[in-house]
């Protein structure tokens, strides 16, 4: 029988390396973020769930304190308690009836407010006890801050039946961005911009419903006036 293997043997090359081969080392460099927010005031998920009793917080507590007895004395003249059915022989049927979700609401309502108040009280006397400093008057002007901003929409949206919803809204924009603080000429530019896409999309595409007896849209010629009602 005939021996087809071959007599020879093949070498194969050595793929190893050797003493004298350079070794290709990566040698990382660190380089550290370091962030400039200190530490106290870093966002942490936890915070999201942490209650603490800041400042204005007896204030407010008697607000709602306020308003909970506000709804529980209007219960009987507003829930529907006074054509009430209760001898029903199905509890399904009572359960339908007006009063059940505003009897439930105040039952939970009113005693959560009386609790969240007494124990505010008892944390502002032991502040007051301790002499620590009472910030209800910074807290409640943070608050009233914010009437700013709803008297300038109020003021927009009357606007609206003056000057139109266009110059109305670039306008507000602009006075807005100014009041914030930004008042170069390039936040100027981006403001107009996005003010005029804006109007387009929500006027132009998508027809929202604006006044239609507007003053300065009257005093154009006809076909200019119906143009600028229809799509601005």
């Amino acid at each position: 029988m005939t021996d087809f293997r071959s007599t020879t043997a093949v070498s194969q090359p050595d793929l190893r390396s050797t003493s004298a081969d350079v070794a290709l080392q990566s040698t990382p460099v660190g380089t550290g973020f370091k962030s400039s927010i200190p530490r106290e005031r870093r966002f942490n998920v936890a915070d999201l769930f942490k209650f603490s009793r800041g400042r204005g917080d007896l204030l407010f507590s008697a607000l709602f304190l306020a308003a909970a007895l506000f709804v529980a004395l209007s219960f009987f003249g507003e829930s529907g308690w006074a054509d009430r059915d209760l001898p029903q022989r199905r509890l399904g049927k009572m359960l339908k009836q007006p009063w059940v979700g505003p009897v439930i609401a105040v039952m939970i309502l009113l005693p959560a407010a009386l609790g969240n108040f007494a124990l505010s009280l008892r944390r502002a006397r032991l502040d007051r006890r301790k002499h620590r400093p009472n910030k209800t008057r910074y807290e409640v002007v943070q608050w009233l801050r914010a009437v700013e901003f709803v008297a300038y929409f109020i003021v927009y949206t009357r606007s609206i039946e003056l000057i139109g919803y266009l110059f109305a809204t670039i306008i507000f924009a602009v006075l807005m961005v100014f009041r914030l603080g930004y008042r170069s000429w390039r936040w100027l530019g981006i403001t107009i911009a996005v003010s005029f896409v804006s109007v387009l999309f929500f006027r132009t595409m998508l027809q929202i419903k604006t006044p239609v007896n507007i003053w300065l849209y009257n005093q154009l010629p006809d076909g200019l006036e119906r143009f600028m009602k229809v799509y601005f």
